[in-house]
């Protein structure tokens, strides 16, 4: 059964592959002017097609890229206070996106590179990732000129202190994502988490600034440690931190911030061998169709969000379209049944 299904299983990607070679093939008069590297990959991280500077930039024969199981096994990627590597980015991209600062590492002979990254996603009829083709130009010669680049590229994605999305990236996401939900003829099943830190300011004032600095690094870790693979996670401003769910119901959003929320409230956050109680309240709400903006569904989560912190704190209040009302601790359990 098992042999079975694998069969079934790489003939589906096979059909898959071949819808992203047609859709490719409409650009490929244009790669071939190309002067950086390219290369095609489908999902699953699969090389599909390639260009010679590619086999130049990773230090590889054609025939030894074509025997790779993934690109991944052909160059890692990293970028600055990011967990996750730059194809990862690119593959939960809704749109074209490009990465300024990588640093790439060549598998083969552990030879260490900088590169620039951008890419063009590919996606069928129903708005399903099918892949990306993927541009890398090589910019060690110029980081090594430089020492190290001057300052952070606006088009950073990641926040220099948490790791978490930037805002403005957070944001352009969220629009991407109701971008195709409309080209789509659907409403987006997003839900939409906001998270602020209970009485920060009195962190910073009494056990000074480098442990609030700590408390925003640490909680960013117990977010990314919580969350689903899918989740998009942003630092919104201060102390305010968004999380995007996709595929996300009403009960998942209420279920997917208890779960943030006594995370937060159960870790010990211990900073020069003192312990400084950290708790959170959260605003939850979904995009409820799709003619809502993001300022709109933002809006919302910041009133639940108020809401929370006028009732207690520690808790999370919800609002999917009839109004404000608090969210149960009993929603965990209930989601475990």
């Amino acid at each position: 059964m098992a042999t079975a299904n694998t069969a079934t299983s790489a003939e589906s990607q096979t059909i898959l592959d071949s819808r992203l070679i047609e859709q490719f093939e409409v650009h490929r008069e244009f790669t071939r002017i190309f002067l950086d590297a390219f290369v095609l990959v489908n999902r699953e991280q699969r090389v599909i097609k390639f260009n010679q500077m590619f086999c130049t930039i990773s230090g590889l024969r054609a025939i030894d890229v074509r025997k790779a199981p993934t690109l991944n096994a052909i160059l890692t990627t990293q970028i600055h206070n990011s967990e996750k590597s730059a194809l990862e980015m690119i593959l939960e991209a809704s749109g074209p996106l490009r990465i300024d600062e990588v640093q790439a590492t060549k598998v083969a002979s552990g030879e260490s590179m900088q590169l620039i990254m951008g890419s063009f996603p590919y996606f069928d009829a129903q708005g399903n990732l099918l892949g990306a083709c993927v541009v890398l130009r090589d910019v060690t010669a110029e980081s090594n000129l430089q020492g190290k680049y001057t300052e952070k590229s606006i088009q950073s994605v990641t926040d220099p202190l948490t790791g978490l999305y930037t805002r403005r990236y957070f944001e352009d996401f969220i629009d991407k994502e109701l971008d195709r939900a409309r080209a789509a003829h659907k409403d987006p099943s997003l839900g939409l988490l906001m998270f602020d830190l209970d009485k920060f300011k009195s962190i910073n004032d009494g056990y000074g600034h480098q442990a609030g600095d700590f408390v925003l690094q640490e909680t960013a870790k117990i977010l990314r440690s919580v969350a689903r693979q899918s989740d998009i996670l942003g630092r919104y401003g201060g102390e305010e931190m968004l999380v995007l769910l996709l595929n996300a119901t009403p009960k998942g959003a209420c279920i997917a911030a208890e779960k943030f929320r006594v995370a937060l409230q159960n870790h010990e956050f211990i900073f020069e061998g003192k312990r400084i109680p950290v708790t959170t309240s959260v605003g939850v709400t979904v995009f409820l169709n799709q003619a809502e903006t993001r300022d709109v569904a933002v809006k919302r989560a910041d009133e639940c969000l108020y809401a929370a912190k006028h009732n207690g704190r520690n808790v999370c209040f919800a609002d999917f379209g009839e109004g404000t009302t608090r969210v149960p601790e009993s929603t965990l359990l209930e989601g475990a049944e």
